[in-house]
């Protein structure tokens, strides 16, 4: 999919003029869904955070089908977005119902009409806190064109962001962005407390983490917080 650099470049100074302030985070945030969506020409983009369970929760989307997918994807802790996350690093999926990697929501999403994703992590201090993503109703291979370009779309999403830690705005996406910062940085504790321990990678920390936290029946920033205080996981 060809990305035109001009009308990128004058999306991107929109996005950069906005103010979390003056227009709230949330309407800043579903502006830069929108400029994301209509760059691409695709059937939809959104955006989710990291929420205290540590699953990604949906915070602005431009389509039924986009919330759909990051419904799945909360529900079944699986798919592009959340690799996105968890690898720190852009996952494209060209036919999600054909692909291996999400066995459960691959069928549904593309069930739903979302058969191709592009899901890019969004940086903030010490890691990732969520991802922007874009979806197209019909099986599609990304090229890095695409990837380069929604990257350009999370630099500008993180600046409104750290705009709105600055400000400590109220609203539902504010509230769920301090929620993401918090954990974020309690997870990022606990992993490294796994990592030194077990001698593993952040990915298999992080796994260790949510998994017996889902085992457990318990929240991951309780979880985290045991383990940073010296509580030792099982296995």
């Amino acid at each position: 999919m060809s990305i035109d650099s001009d009308a990128l470049a004058k999306s991107v100074a929109r996005l950069e003029g906005v103010d979390p302030v003056d227009t709230g985070l949330d309407a800043a945030l579903e502006l830069a869904v929108s400029e994301t969506d209509q760059l691409f020409k695709v059937d939809g983009a959104g955006l989710m955070l990291l929420s205290e369970d540590g699953s990604l929760r949906y915070v602005a989307a431009s389509d039924e089908p986009g919330r759909m997918l990051e419904s799945l994807q909360e529900q079944f802790g699986e798919g592009p977005c959340v690799d996105a996350f968890l690898e720190d690093a852009p996952v494209l999926a060209g036919n999600m119902a054909a692909d291996p990697r999400w066995p459960s929501v691959g069928p549904l999403a593309a069930g739903h009409g979302v058969h191709a994703v592009l899901g890019v992590p969004i940086n903030l201090r010490e890691g990732p806190v969520g991802t922007l993503n874009v979806y197209a109703a019909r099986p599609h291979r990304w090229d890095q064109s695409d990837v380069a370009a929604i990257q350009a779309y999370t630099r500008v999403v993180a600046s409104l962001l750290r705009a709105a830690v600055r400000a400590h705005l109220s609203g539902k996406a504010a509230g769920q962005l301090q929620q993401a910062l918090d954990h974020r940085s309690l997870i990022e504790q606990a992993k490294g407390v796994i990592m030194e321990r077990r001698g593993v990678d952040q990915q298999a920390a992080f796994e260790l983490l949510r998994g017996h936290a889902r085992a457990t029946r318990r929240r991951l920033d309780e979880v985290a917080r045991q383990t940073v205080a010296g509580a030792r996981l099982p296995g």
